[in-house]
């Protein structure tokens, strides 16, 4: 039986690493798609461990069934633990015998004990899990049933409560093992998602930066034109009032870009005083107004929201479609330039030019 037993834990400890491989980042953990494949593997995981289970004396089995649909109940509350132990309920009733309904029974007392001991918590993919003796009071109280079906069956209480007493250990520790598995992961890819930020995020501004930009010029998708952004006599800012209120107003105007282009951009910080916006699916006429307020909110607002409202912050831009968008950049960098000689605080833009 030792050897059995041991098989149960490394196929338990095997089906939760496989599940939790399937989370690539903590972004996209609440992601349908994501819901309903964890969701998948981790009832196969139960079935795995019923096709592995442990005989006991008396023909009695166990197997670790119970800790899956206990884990999805910690991490996804009431709704995901109902969902994956209704298939493994289903399963009883139609391989039938004395013990469906005892297991439908146990299944059901462990998802409302986990719901109950985990009341309040917050559903995140980084939740800390259950303390380490809750297992053994979940599933303690959860086996009640089987220990009565064992009891009345064989009319023997000791070996009743023994087998009782041999399962309950076995599915905490299992439990206990396999959310160990889990917080693992979890942190390893809370870890990953902060790397990445340090590595695609203005430190500063909180926007993407050069990296990040680089990457979305290499695979566009559904980007139609480039805003290039500069702010005017910036360095007049930093000499007169300081590096601290030159931090503000770009922090400032970081700001405000993201929500001037709302859903039609995603701003980038180029370096210093540069910004670029990539807009998705606008016209040429849709971004010269986009443009347009852009240039009104900085004037209005960039001073006012650094903590100097007497400062008039002023800008240039240059706005070029994105195709081709190897030299996407350049052309609106030249655009940008233009406006500028032109007398700045204003917008230079491609297709109008060409047009």
């Amino acid at each position: 039986m030792p050897n059995d037993l041991f098989v149960n834990f490394c196929v338990l400890c095997t089906t939760t690493l496989l599940v939790g491989w399937t989370l690539r980042s903590l972004r996209h953990a609440w992601l349908w798609s994501q819901i309903a494949l964890r969701v998948l593997l981790t009832v196969a995981s139960s079935f795995v461990l019923i096709a592995n289970a442990v005989p006991l004396t008396g023909g009695a089995t166990l197997d670790l069934r119970a800790v899956p649909v206990a884990l999805a109940t910690v991490g996804g509350g009431l709704p995901a633990g109902v969902t994956v132990a209704l298939p493994l309920i289903a399963y009883e009733a139609w391989r039938g015998g004395g013990h469906a309904g005892v297991h439908a029974l146990t299944l059901a007392l462990v998802v409302g004990l986990c719901a109950l001991t985990t009341r309040g918590v917050r559903r995140e993919t980084n939740n800390s899990g259950v303390v380490w003796w809750a297992p053994f009071a979940i599933f303690g109280g959860s086996n009640l049933p089987l220990a009565v079906g064992a009891f009345l069956g064989t009319g023997d209480a000791v070996l009743s409560g023994g087998v009782t007493l041999l399962m309950t250990a076995a599915q905490a520790l299992g439990m206990l093992a396999a959310q160990a598995i889990t917080l693992t992961q979890l942190r390893a890819l809370e870890r990953a998602d902060l790397l990445r930020d340090l590595a695609y995020t203005d430190k500063l501004t909180g926007v993407g930066n050069r990296r990040a930009l680089d990457e979305a010029l290499a695979a566009p998708g559904d980007a139609t034109h480039l805003l290039l952004l500069d702010l005017d006599h910036f360095k007049a800012v930093n000499d007169t009032r300081g590096h601290d209120a030159g931090d503000r107003v770009l922090e400032a105007t970081a700001a405000m870009l993201g929500q001037v282009l709302g859903r039609h951009g995603r701003v980038y910080r180029l370096g210093g005083e540069e910004f670029v916006a990539l807009l998705r699916g606008v016209t040429a006429g849709q971004a010269e107004v986009l443009a347009g307020s852009v240039l009104r909110h900085i004037t209005r607002e960039v001073g006012a929201r650094a903590g100097h409202p007497d400062l008039e912050v002023t800008a240039s831009l240059g706005v070029a479609a994105i195709t081709p968008a190897a030299t996407a950049l350049e052309r609106a960098d030249a655009l940008l330039y233009a406006a500028k000689r032109a007398g700045r605080n204003r917008t230079e833009i491609e297709a109008l030019a060409v047009a």
